[in-house]
């Protein structure tokens, strides 16, 4: 009777979560939960803690997945998802990469999400594509080769989201305001920055700006709160979105920073191991790395 009343609570405070916004919603538990600042994985996943195919909440996790269709008028409009995370620790927003960040080996990224036990997963930056950038995982800085030719998004050990616009080598450190950079990502641009949209974005060659495509960002809405934002491709009934249309929509989701990743054939929004964007196509390509979010139930 108590653990069905515990289950009870978990899932009505992840039910505030969703439906009113930022609030406490995770449930207390009697130990603080944390996974190490390393390349392990999650904890596994309990069956219990899944309701339906687009909700999870346990004790250090709620994530709800919503879908919605963006309009222009009378063009054909696009689909996009939402997912929405709330976590008990910053290390449960985690990555990791096909085999290690000093490699160029790829695979599916629905393997990858099952591998560590991500709640929640979607594509990276692509860290090698250019052979330059900033590479820093779960602590550990593994290249600083920059040429002021994109933005940079550092997330610091309480899991707040900092951008840096067009740094070069030297200029972007392992802390920030005096806390511990863990995580660093090199695609860009940032697309909305203090609230506000940003209309000045560096736009580069190999982010057709201009084409509409699918199109992925990491956003930020508050402590420990956080969206996954991805439209549809120009196929089967979408129309795609270019780079300022995309933005446009993360804009009205009401997020304090958003960060663009990685799209086109490589975006996917993983939840429990399967890809659920583009349901009509839901074969996943080989990427190099995924950002995810894990549950830290049950971690000493």
């Amino acid at each position: 009777m108590r653990k069905a009343c515990q289950r009870l609570f978990i899932l009505l405070c992840a039910f505030v979560f969703i439906c009113a916004g930022p609030v406490q919603s995770i449930a207390a538990a009697e130990t603080t939960y944390k996974l190490p600042w390393d390349f392990s994985g999650g904890m596994p996943l309990k069956t219990e803690y899944f309701y339906g195919n687009t909700t999870y909440a346990d004790p250090t996790i709620a994530v709800k997945v919503q879908y919605g269709v963006f309009n222009r008028g009378a063009e054909t409009g696009c689909e996009y998802w939402v997912a929405s995370i709330k976590i008990a620790h910053p290390s449960q927003l985690r990555t990791t990469a096909a085999n290690g960040f000093q490699s160029e080996m790829t695979m599916k990224g629905t393997a990858m999400a099952k591998r560590v036990n991500a709640v929640l997963a979607i594509n990276g930056d692509y860290f090698y594509f250019t052979h330059h950038g900033y590479i820093l995982r779960q602590g550990q800085l593994f290249l600083d080769d920059l040429r002021g030719d994109r933005d940079v998004l550092l997330i610091d050990e309480d899991g707040d989201f900092h951008i840096v616009r067009n740094p070069f080598t030297g200029q972007v450190g392992q802390t920030i305001n005096g806390k511990r950079v863990v995580q660093a990502f090199f695609f860009g641009p940032v697309l909305v920055q203090n609230g506000k949209m940003v209309r000045d974005m560096d736009l580069r060659y190999d982010m057709r700006a201009e084409e509409r495509r699918q199109r992925m960002c990491i956003a930020q809405v508050g402590p420990l709160e956080y969206k996954c934002i991805c439209c549809g491709p120009p196929a089967r009934g979408n129309s795609g979105m270019n780079l300022t249309e995309f933005a446009q929509l993360v804009y009205s989701l009401g997020v304090q920073t958003a960060y663009n990743l990685d799209g086109g054939d490589s975006t996917m929004l993983i939840f429990n191991g399967q890809k659920i964007n583009d349901p009509k196509s839901p074969d996943t390509r080989d990427i190099a790395d995924i950002i995810y979010f894990a549950s830290a139930f049950g971690a000493k």
